[in-house]
C-alpha cells in the first residue's frame, strides 16, 4: 500500500463560528462547504457514543488541494485540552506567507495572540522563520515565511 495524496487536515472545534472569524476572517481561508455529521455515522467511524455535529470544509486561496476541515461535535466524550506544543499527541497545520512579520504584526493588530516572535531556522537549502499562534481553541498554527530553497 502506498499513499498517494494528503486529502485534508480535521481539526476539532468547540464553536464553528467563532473558529470561521478566526480561519477565513482573520487567516483568509475560504469556506468552501458545510454539512451535517450525523450520529449514527459519526459514532460508527470514531468510535463515539451519542455525538453528532458539523462539519466545514475551508481551503487555502489559490490551492484547492490543500483543504481543512473544522469539525464541531456534540454529545462526545473527552477532554478540552490541547496537548503542549512539542509533546507526544500535539498537532499543529503550517500556512507559509510572505513577509511574516507584516503578517505577525498584522494579526496581533486583530487580536491573535502568538507563542513567540518570529524565529529563524537554518537548512539544508536555504532558512525558514516561523511563528506559532494559537486558533481560539488553543490548536497550534504555524506560519512559516520560506527563504531561499523549496520548502
Amino acid at each position: 500500500m502506498q499513499v498517494r495524496a494528503l486529502n485534508h487536515i480535521a481539526v476539532t472545534v468547540s464553536d464553528t463560528q467563532r473558529s470561521l472569524d478566526f480561519y477565513v476572517g482573520k487567516l483568509g481561508l475560504i469556506q468552501v462547504e458545510q454539512h451535517h455529521l450525523p450520529m449514527s455515522s459519526i459514532d460508527t467511524v470514531f468510535g463515539l457514543t451519542g455525538a453528532s455535529g458539523t462539519s466545514t470544509r475551508l481551503q487555502v486561496p489559490g490551492q484547492p488541494e490543500i483543504l481543512i476541515d473544522i469539525m464541531e461535535l456534540s454529545g462526545a466524550e473527552g477532554g478540552t485540552s490541547v496537548q503542549p506544543l512539542g509533546s507526544i499527541g500535539s498537532t499543529h497545520m503550517a500556512f507559509t506567507v510572505e513577509d511574516l512579520e507584516s503578517v505577525v504584526a498584522e494579526l496581533r493588530a486583530k487580536g491573535v495572540v502568538f507563542v513567540s516572535d518570529p524565529v529563524t531556522f537554518h537548512l539544508t537549502d536555504g532558512s525558514a522563520t516561523v511563528c506559532f499562534m494559537r486558533d481560539p481553541d488553543g490548536n497550534y498554527v504555524e506560519l512559516e515565511e520560506v527563504h531561499g530553497g523549496g520548502h
